[in-house]
């Protein structure tokens, strides 16, 4: 797979760590990548996929001599498709194995193998394309265990290139180069005396960020300084905002752009994103958490899906009653407010002397 063709629903300047991460895989063939958004190409009635059967066969047309260079993707020719989406772009690239024997990969998330699993009818197509693909890449392991429901027989040439678990690589960037912005941050919002924790994602239920709001009435009674900032956007907003009352202490930033996500990163003291355990839901990883790490910031997961290999270093819950740690990553039960509450403690507190 030399120059495939990756047709997928996310990707930057998207927002999103799927997108984060397919940019990433991208950027190892160094420009030999084609990329098709699958919605350019959606119609408004079912199937709205069945435009990309036809609507990509001009990346798999050997190239021919065109005075027009205007006609992008003609003279390009493409010979696989990685997808990242298995449904409904799965359904495209087993036409084109089928059709035309062109091999592909297919890009593994969680919640993409989890959403199917309530339709006898998708369950048996996501065995018929992942059982016919080239290689499969799961961003964690925690991915690749839901492969059991699916009772994937993996073909040789898979077995030879690997069912590879494949953790996404983050843009390395200079801490200290996002210094300024940070104090600024810091200024703008009357933040220069207080102890910041923060949150960094989409507004969404499975989050858990109305579990760090209503743990944070327990943690202003020790810590009264704190300030938990909320960046990002989603669903939930509405409904976070009217959890939190208006309470000072608690800032909604809205979307922001890579260069100030850095600067929150910067400013702020501790990073916490605790995902609850949703059945119908799943958190693949969590390019968010390597992020804050990068940053030397310490981290508080939960522990759901793929957040464990994220997190990395972690204590045992029960060694939040008992020990006092500042670096590295802490993941308490999903659903915990007590828990939660008692983390961000143990994190903003003063190290014993001689620890």
């Amino acid at each position: 797979m030399k120059k495939p063709l990756l047709i997928t629903y996310e990707y930057p300047p998207d927002f999103g760590g799927i997108g984060k991460y397919l940019e990433q895989e991208v950027a190892f063939l160094k420009g030999q990548v084609k990329i098709v958004k699958a919605q350019d190409y959606e119609m408004f009635f079912w199937p709205k996929w069945l435009p990309l059967v036809w609507g990509v066969y001009v990346y798999f047309t050997k190239p021919k001599p065109s005075p027009n260079p205007s006609l992008e993707g003609r003279g390009v020719y493409c010979d696989s498709i990685w997808v990242s989406h298995i449904l409904p772009i799965g359904y495209i690239v087993l036409i084109y194995k089928k059709l035309f024997k062109i091999p592909y990969r297919v890009y593994l998330h969680g919640l993409d193998l989890v959403r199917p699993k309530k339709s006898k009818w998708k369950t048996f197509w996501v065995k018929k394309i992942l059982n016919n693909a080239d290689e499969i890449i799961c961003n964690s392991n925690a991915t690749s265990k839901l492969l059991e429901f699916y009772n994937i027989k993996i073909n040789p040439s898979v077995v030879m290139k690997g069912l590879k678990v494949r953790y996404p690589s983050i843009q390395k960037v200079n801490p200290e180069d996002y210094k300024q912005i940070g104090l600024d941050l810091r200024k703008k919002y009357n933040l220069e005396n207080k102890k910041i924790l923060l949150t960094i994602s989409r507004l969404v239920k499975r989050k858990g960020i109305n579990l760090v709001i209503s743990a944070l009435p327990d943690v202003w009674k020790q810590i009264p300084d704190l300030v938990y900032i909320v960046v990002g956007d989603g669903e939930e907003m509405s409904n976070l905002k009217a959890l939190a009352h208006n309470q000072q202490n608690i800032i909604f930033t809205g979307a922001i752009s890579d260069k100030e996500k850095y600067a929150w990163l910067y400013a702020c003291d501790c990073f916490i994103l605790t995902p609850i355990d949703d059945p119908n839901d799943f958190e693949g990883y969590g390019i968010v958490y390597k992020e804050a790490q990068m940053f030397n910031k310490p981290v508080i997961g939960s522990r759901v899906g793929g957040v464990s290999e994220a997190v990395g270093d972690s204590m045992p819950s029960e060694a939040l009653y008992s020990e006092r740690r500042i670096g590295g990553g802490v993941l308490v039960e999903a659903g915990n407010i007590e828990e939660i509450s008692k983390a961000i403690i143990i994190k903003f507190s003063p190290s014993p002397r001689g620890s």
